[in-house]
């Protein structure tokens, strides 16, 4: 008897023992072996589409329902890229490749991040359930995509008639809320009576709003560990804000929180009737810039708004400042190419940027900076 151990990594691993007669007999038989395997056809690997399926089965158990919906559309499109490439023959050049396009489609950094680290999650399965060596992504050079735009607060003119009709709807008054509170939308929709003090003027975040498709959820956390928090009721907060006998009761959707599509459908309606265009995302940072304003230190306004780290506050706080150093320059700048040089420029009286006329020759109607609507502001400046 003679033992072998470890025929050919790829296509044998293991004791095998061969017996004999004679040395020669058992020689026979090694070699006989030995052909064998290198005549056997290797192993099927595996499609990229197996494995992403196998992955999702596991994957989308552990994901908030809000996380469903991005994971899921890229998984699908890897799977549409990759899913007929056996996992043990994607190289990292098909994915840096793939990626490139990705960038030259336009797609932001974040986003082809994000592309990158589900098929890294996907091939890293793929190694945990032994049909992958090495996982290509990590040799796939940095791709880089277009530079996220910064968010700016809401226009002057969207902040004047949200006021306005500050009391209009519910939706009015979550609006109103967000601009002074610097609650996330999904923070401020499922406050309810119970998280409100008015005595000490103060409301505790501690839910989010998630949708599971159409349905809403109620998460029992924000959207990070510092979400968690309570935020100051101002006076002008407290006159909007409705009360109710019943602890539970949503306090802007008193009648049950709506489907994400009728939400949709309400906001839509909502900006639309009142003729804005900022997002509710933008108050975040118009409340930043009434905390800049009133000189509130950055860690004081990272706690109030529930930045995970301070430097998230911090970019927003250099961008407020960047941005008033901009409008005291072009009112400036104004003053000097119209009231002294008789150019023919527009100054934007919102944000005081400086425009010329359309492509199409026509003036602007609506400032190509901050959205204020200018024909309003014309009409202002006649009465006067």
């Amino acid at each position: 008897m003679r033992t072998y151990k470890d025929f050919g990594p790829s296509r044998f691993t293991g004791v095998k023992h061969f017996y004999g007669k004679s040395d020669d007999d058992v020689d026979q038989k090694i070699q006989d072996f030995e052909d064998q395997l290198k005549n056997a056809p290797a192993p099927r690997s595996k499609l990229i589409s197996e494995i992403a399926g196998s992955w999702w089965e596991v994957k989308e158990q552990k994901l908030s329902p809000n996380s469903v919906p991005s994971f899921l559309a890229k998984q699908k499109e890897i799977v549409d890229e990759f899913g007929e490439v056996p996992v043990a023959e994607l190289t990292a050049k098909q994915i840096y490749l793939w990626l490139s396009r990705s960038a030259a489609r336009g797609y932001s950094q974040r986003s082809i991040s994000d592309r990158k680290s589900v098929l890294n999650l996907i091939l890293n399965f793929a190694i945990a359930s032994g049909e992958l060596d090495h996982n290509p992504c990590r040799d796939v050079p940095f791709v880089e995509g277009v530079k996220k735009k910064k968010r700016r607060p809401a226009s002057e003119d969207d902040v004047q008639r949200i006021e306005e009709h500050r009391e209009d709807s519910m939706i009015a008054r979550l609006y109103y809320f967000m601009e002074y509170s610097g609650c996330r939308i999904g923070e401020a929709a499922v406050l309810q009576e119970q998280d409100i003090d008015r005595d000490l003027h103060k409301a505790r975040i501690t839910k989010d709003l998630a949708f599971d498709g159409n349905l809403p959820l109620v998460k029992d956390r924000p959207k990070t560990e510092a979400g968690e928090r309570e935020v100051d009721l101002y006076d002008n907060v407290l006159e909007i804000l409705p009360q109710y006998k019943d602890p539970k009761t949503f306090i802007f959707f008193p009648d049950g929180l709506p489907h994400k599509s009728r939400l949709q459908r309400m906001i839509k309606k909502y900006r639309d009737q009142i003729g804005i265009t900022s997002t509710a995302h933008q108050l975040r940072h118009t409340y930043a810039g009434i905390m800049h304003s009133a000189e509130i230190d950055a860690k004081d306004t990272q706690a109030r708004m529930g930045h995970s780290s301070i430097s998230i506050t911090q970019d927003i706080y250099t961008d407020i400042e960047r941005q008033h150093n901009e409008k005291i320059r072009n009112k400036a700048n104004a003053y000097i190419m119209e009231e002294r040089l008789g150019r023919n420029k527009k100054c934007c009286p919102g944000c005081g940027s400086l425009y010329m006329k359309a492509e199409d020759g026509h003036e602007f109607l609506f400032c190509p900076d901050c959205g204020l609507d200018l024909r309003k502001s014309s009409e202002k400046s006649s009465d006067a």
